[in-house]
């Protein structure tokens, strides 16, 4: 449940034609998090078993479940503070984390707002700037000077989440980050997420702001299951609650007929499913909100890219430009896989999923020569 903290005065008629993508990011590889059969927790207590998930750049991880499923362990398996018990997590290239503790131990309580904010801005970086992006966070006019010390919790709060975005880092890790805010500091941050150019793993346990910003659901249980199901909360709450209503109808159904045969549940041959995990095909997720933002790349000029074998090193521009037609291209794919005339022909829907997996596998060949090409100091660029 989420805490019940000190609500932020009302937003004043002060406006900010400021903008959330103020400073530019370093672009990331495609691929940002890769888990691969991981077994999390501590000692011989297991909280997830056999994860496996991609996190695409531009893509936002929720992870849910009740207290003490294994949420903040995740967390901290992923950032390197505490050892996976077996399985691989990976960072793509050129990754850079910011992490978000609802202990918010990040500020400096002897600074004014407007300084603390400045603590992670380039040096060239205006004073009206600063204040058009604190406006953005419900900090207008005087309340830039006020000190940390005195803030209330849900200033803090939003104080340290501007800090992390202003920071241009490309991977946000977030801890219940609504947890301190109102109805108000929930929405501007909301928005600056939507703004966001990077990729996003947060727990939380509000439902909305997950509708919102997620892309992909992590499910935890706390012992040892872990679903993974690509789409908003909305969309893995219906069809967990369809599972549900559709194997205990089975259930009926077997004692109905008086058969003792165990009645198996049903699975989605197209995802990928380890023990313990359930995942839809690939893409599904970007019918939210913020995936349709980050999936809007031009596609290629027929729709149907071809496969080839590089035989030569090649400068990482033109790499770039084939993994945008075949991003462009997996998006299509995605919606595609996303039309009721094609969820409900199983023949439809496996050849457009193949025609997927068979671009993934090219785009994983290009992630790679990129990430070659990018660290690879003599290659001529032109």
């Amino acid at each position: 449940m989420l805490q019940r903290l000190d609500r932020v005065e009302a937003v004043r008629a002060e406006q900010s034609s400021g903008d959330f993508r103020l400073q530019e990011i370093e672009r990331a590889g495609t691929h940002v998090l890769t888990v691969d059969e991981a077994t999390i927790g501590y000692g011989d207590k297991i909280l997830a078993r056999d994860t496996s998930l991609i996190l695409r750049r531009g893509e936002c991880l929720g992870v849910i479940g009740p207290n003490g499923s294994g949420k903040t362990t995740f967390l901290k398996t992923i950032l390197g503070k505490i050892s996976a018990l077996s399985g691989d997590l990976r960072w793509g290239a050129k990754v850079q984390i910011g992490y978000y503790a609802q202990q918010l131990e990040d500020l400096d309580h002897r600074n004014e707002i407007i300084m603390e904010l400045r603590r992670v801005a380039p040096a060239n970086a205006t004073a009206g700037e600063l204040r058009s992006f604190l406006a953005k966070f419900l900090f207008f006019g005087d309340d830039v000077y006020k000190h940390v010390r005195d803030l209330s919790g849900g200033e803090k709060g939003r104080l340290s989440l501007a800090k992390l975005i202003y920071s241009r880092v490309n991977v946000l890790v977030l801890d219940e980050p609504t947890n301190h805010l109102d109805i108000p500091s929930r929405e501007a941050l909301e928005a600056a997420l939507d703004a966001y150019e990077g990729t996003i793993i947060t727990i939380s346990h509000d439902r909305y702001f997950l509708d919102r910003v997620a892309t992909q659901i992590l499910a935890l249980d706390g012992e040892g299951t872990a679903e993974h199901y690509n789409g908003d909360y909305t969309a893995y709450h219906d069809w967990k609650a369809a599972r549900i209503k559709e194997g205990d109808r089975a259930v009926r159904s077997a004692a109905a007929d008086g058969s003792t045969k165990p009645v198996a549940s049903s699975s989605n041959k197209l995802g990928s499913c380890s023990s313990g995990e359930r995942s839809f095909p690939p893409g599904v997720a970007r019918g939210t909100r913020r995936g349709k933002n980050k999936a809007a790349r031009s596609g290629s000029a027929d729709g149907s890219p071809r496969v080839k074998v590089i035989k030569k090193a090649r400068n990482p521009e033109t790499i770039e430009a084939e993994i945008s037609k075949l991003e462009g291209h997996l998006s299509q794919l995605s919606e595609k896989m996303a039309r009721p005339e094609v969820a409900r022909d199983i023949t439809k829907l496996v050849q457009v999923n193949d025609e997927y997996q068979q671009t993934e596998a090219r785009l994983a060949e290009l992630y790679d020569e990129w990430e070659r090409a990018e660290t690879t100091p003599n290659l001529a660029r032109h």
